[in-house]
């Protein structure tokens, strides 16, 4: 059985998520797994600055894909599964992995195959996953599955957190903050999920699988946050044009309204974040019957047509 990890880990946080979870399987000497790196030309420096942090930001909210270098996927093998394992930036698929979902091989390598999505973030990722899923369906690729392991800090304290860790690379506690990133016990528990995996494929049951990863915590959403993403999301498309009237991601024009927003951004997510987290949870409070819905289609792998 041969299972293929395409990944994209900048701090090294996704890439340590994707060897626990999927452990059982590494471990199991009928199962072969490739783990291959997706990685862009222009090389996304860790920790940021606080410059090309931001002049990131249209990229990631657009989709616009980079050039890539060279996948390297063994075509002669006909891989069981495909794991996607992704982080989210500004509440989209990262750059390398939008543009690996858009590149001109990414039809070869999806078509026909069985896909397990993997996402290690902050707190939000629905409408990333949304995207994803069209990615996906475009591919002609069969999602089976989603897991994903978030920060379980609440929010400000963990807006705090990884800032700290971006733009300085230090994820220790400190000041009575926690360790930046997902908890390390959520990480290593991950593996429960890879054991459903290898049992799936002995069996040759490489179906719908969500609803067992559900019942083990794969997908736990929070219907305030799904309501401060979607309008967060809306927010992020009007600063995202604002930018990019100026210029794209190597046009030096842009940087005065890119380091503009560097500091509106976070000043703005301080201020704004405890109202926008009590209007959200009053939100799905009032709305619970229609957000409950709403949640158990993202807990889901169907695309809304």
């Amino acid at each position: 059985m041969k299972v293929l990890v395409l990944y994209y880990s900048q701090t090294g946080q996704l890439k340590e998520i994707a060897d626990n979870c999927i452990s059982p399987l590494l471990k199991d000497k009928s199962v072969e797994v490739d783990f291959v790196k997706i990685e862009t030309e222009h090389q996304f420096p860790f920790p940021w600055t606080r410059l090309t942090f931001f002049n990131a930001f249209p990229e990631s909210v657009y989709g616009t894909p980079f050039k890539l270098k060279p996948i390297e996927v063994d075509q002669s093998k006909n891989y069981d599964l495909i794991i996607l394992a992704y982080t989210v930036w500004y509440l989209n698929p990262s750059i390398p992995i939008s543009s690996l979902l858009q590149h001109e091989d990414a039809k070869r390598i999806f078509k026909g195959k069985k896909v397990v999505t993997l996402l290690g973030s902050r707190n939000m990722w629905v409408l990333a996953q949304e995207k994803v899923k069209q990615h996906l369906k475009r591919l002609e690729a069969d999602l089976i599955g989603n897991i994903v392991l978030i920060d379980s800090n609440k929010n400000l304290v963990s807006i705090i957190t990884i800032i700290r860790w971006m733009f300085y690379g230090k994820k220790n506690p400190f000041w009575g903050f926690p360790r930046a990133g997902i908890i390390q016990e959520d990480i290593e528990s991950s593996a429960r999920f890879g054991e459903i995996l290898l049992k799936r494929l002995k069996a040759n049951e490489l179906t719908d699988m969500q609803q067992e990863l559900n019942n083990l915590g794969a997908v736990d959403i929070n219907p305030s946050l799904v309501i401060l993403e979607k309008r967060a999301t809306k927010l992020f498309g009007m600063y995202a044009g604002f930018l990019s009237k100026k210029g794209d991601f190597f046009n030096k024009k842009r940087l005065g309204r890119v380091s503009l927003l560097s500091y509106l951004l976070p000043i703005g997510a301080f201020i704004l974040s405890p109202i926008t987290t009590i209007s959200s949870f009053l939100i799905s409070v009032i709305k619970r019957k229609e957000l409950t819905a709403e949640i158990r289609y993202y807990q889901q792998n169907s695309l809304r047509e």
